[in-house]
């Protein structure tokens, strides 16, 4: 068995776990939904590097574009988390990074998402709330600040005392 098999198991459940939350945080009428997938996305790309995470991010991408609403363009969601987790994984670094370096890793996937779906909005003639669009930018990488590093440190120590 690989030793990397637990942490990619625990990644696609807390992946699948975070769409879910998402569509049922959205369906009970929230307004804005920070994404909640990007923060696993990029925590799991700075611990394997580019193309693991172009990898978790296109499973990733999958598993939003199923969940409903859906995508309007099917397969555009797995393509850009896959150039979030791309980008995210080039950014690796050996040893403990520091927690700064970690959270704008994290607001620099929430920029490569952000802007890719504003381009494909605005390509398949999609009307964008751009205020909404904003603030879910806002919160999504005021997340990814706070939670990358946490999700970074606990693998790593994970590894660490062997636990997978």
């Amino acid at each position: 068995m690989s030793a990397r098999l637990p942490a990619t198991a625990l990644r696609g459940v807390l992946l699948v776990l975070a769409a879910l939350l998402s569509v049922s945080t959205w369906g009970r009428g929230v307004a804005v939904v920070p994404d909640l997938v990007l923060p696993i996305v990029v925590a799991g790309a700075l611990l394997t590097g580019p193309s693991g995470g172009a990898l978790l991010g296109l499973g990733a991408g999958w598993v939003v574009d199923l969940m409903p609403p859906g995508a309007h363009v099917l397969g555009t969601n797995a393509l850009l988390y896959a150039a979030a987790g791309l980008l995210a994984g080039a950014a690796r670094r050996e040893g403990p990074a520091p927690w700064g370096w970690v959270a704008a890793v994290g607001v620099a996937g929430t920029a490569v998402l952000t802007a890719g779906r504003i381009v494909v909005g605005l390509l398949s003639g999609v009307t964008l709330a751009w205020s909404a669009t904003g603030l879910r930018a806002l919160l999504t990488a005021l997340l990814c600040g706070l939670v990358v590093p946490g999700l970074v440190r606990l693998e790593q120590w994970l590894v660490r005392r062997r636990a997978w």
